[in-house]
């Protein structure tokens, strides 16, 4: 990559951090600079036209997906409208063009025997049976926390006598969420079994501990449900699934929308909507037969 493109990137990088933005979401941005730099050969990302960032786009919707696509076209746009914001170009070679159109794929929800049979297969006494049984009843809460959430928790982010737990959020978002009796029973059990643990001995406050010595990463959390979801015979389950069944069910009970997006960290009102759409017919029927008056004539 050139010197001038690495001097653009590492001063966009810095105001991301200004900015408090996730170093996911910062990788993501970087990530997203570099692939360009290298399709359009080295040249100055801030001397570009439009038609050379969108040759750039189109390679990743043939190369890719429109879902991906879409992600480098909103991550683009931020890098050119700071660098418009910082006088470093009149305006940014995006402004008219047009971003890639995303037929969203509903994820579905995953049923509740399904879930029985998920904490089943970790019904053991052992460490990682304790440990995959807490965080699994965990992502099955109101508010269920994204993988980054978990990952980034310690110890003292799990308050054993109001039965809440703190999480940080995307854009250093605080929330907190409550949990359920079975819940606070399986988070009980882990932390007694987490003292004996060589990391927990040396002092590590981070709450979720690896089997190799090291704490659970956001990828070790997929790593675990996909295998336990295959040892489980359920098929492939992830995370993010078990976050939108939670938010299933929680219409399915009648919880509303504006304690949905305080629980769930929600930003805006559109996510609500999103969230376990799947379902939504399963939903709209249950509503129907709740409230049916022609049962009552």
């Amino acid at each position: 990559m050139s010197k001038i493109n690495s001097l653009h990137i590492k001063a966009y990088e810095r105001d991301l951090k200004i900015r408090n933005r996730s170093p996911r979401t910062a990788q993501n941005y970087r990530e997203t600079l570099l692939q360009l730099a290298a399709f359009v050969e080295g040249a100055d990302l801030l001397e570009l036209a439009r038609g050379e960032v969108e040759g750039y786009i189109l390679h990743v919707l043939e190369s890719r997906s429109a879902a991906s696509a879409s992600g480098r076209y909103r991550a683009l746009r931020a890098f050119y409208n700071w660098a418009v914001r910082e006088e470093l170009i009149p305006e940014s070679p995006m402004r008219k063009m047009t971003p890639p159109k995303v037929v969203e794929k509903p994820i579905p929800v995953v049923p509740d025997q399904a879930l029985k049979m998920l904490l089943a297969e970790c019904a053991g006494t052992d460490f990682e049976s304790r440990r995959d049984t807490a965080i699994i009843r965990l992502w099955c809460e109101p508010g269920s926390p994204r993988v980054s959430e978990v990952a980034g928790m310690s110890v003292g982010d799990v308050d054993q006598v109001l039965d809440l737990v703190k999480l940080l959020g995307k854009g250093g978002r605080v929330r907190v969420i409550p949990f359920g009796t079975k819940t606070g029973q399986a988070l009980y059990r882990y932390l007694r079994a987490r003292k004996d643990h060589p990391l927990a001995k040396g002092g590590s406050e981070a709450l979720w501990l690896g089997a190799r010595g090291k704490p659970l990463t956001a990828s070790g959390l997929y790593q675990m449900l996909e295998r336990r979801a295959r040892q489980a015979g359920v098929g492939h389950i992830h995370p993010h699934q078990l976050r939108h069944t939670s938010a299933h069910n929680w219409r399915v009970a009648g919880g509303s929308e504006s304690d949905a997006m305080v629980l769930f960290g929600w930003v805006s009102p559109e996510m609500p909507r999103r969230y376990g759409r799947s379902a939504e017919v399963e939903r709209a029927q249950t509503a129907a037969r709740r409230i049916s008056v022609a049962d009552r004539l």
